[in-house]
C-alpha cells in the first residue's frame, strides 16, 4: 500500500476530459439572447405583477403621506398668520408698535 507521494498529482496532471461538442449550443444561446432582447416593458410587468403592484402601492402611499404632511404644514402656517393678523387688529398696543 505504499504509493509514491506525487502519484495523485501525476494522475491529475495527465487527466483529460473529452466533452462531445454540442453543435446547437451556440444557436440556442443566441436564441435566448434574442428572446430577451425582444421582451418589452409591458411583458415584463405582466410577468411580475405582485412585485410591481407592491411598488405602485408603496409609491402611492409615500406620495399620499408626503402630500398630507405638506398640507398640514401649510394649514398650520396659514392659521398662525391669520391668528397674528387677528390679534394685531384687536390689540391697540401692537398696532402702535407696528405703525412708524
Amino acid at each position: 500500500m505504499n504509493h509514491p507521494p506525487d502519484s495523485l498529482a501525476e494522475s491529475l496532471r495527465s487527466w483529460r476530459v473529452a466533452v462531445p461538442a454540442d453543435p446547437g449550443f451556440r444557436n440556442r444561446v443566441w436564441q435566448r439572447i434574442d428572446h430577451r432582447a425582444r421582451a418589452t416593458w409591458p411583458a415584463y410587468l405582466r410577468a411580475h405583477p405582485a412585485a410591481w403592484s407592491l411598488v405602485a402601492v408603496l409609491a402611492l402611499s409615500a406620495a399620499g403621506y408626503t402630500g398630507s404632511a405638506l398640507a398640514r404644514a401649510r394649514v398650520q402656517a396659514d392659521r398662525e398668520t391669520i391668528v397674528v393678523a387677528y390679534l394685531v387688529d384687536l390689540d391697540p398696543r401692537v398696532q402702535a408698535l407696528l405703525k412708524p
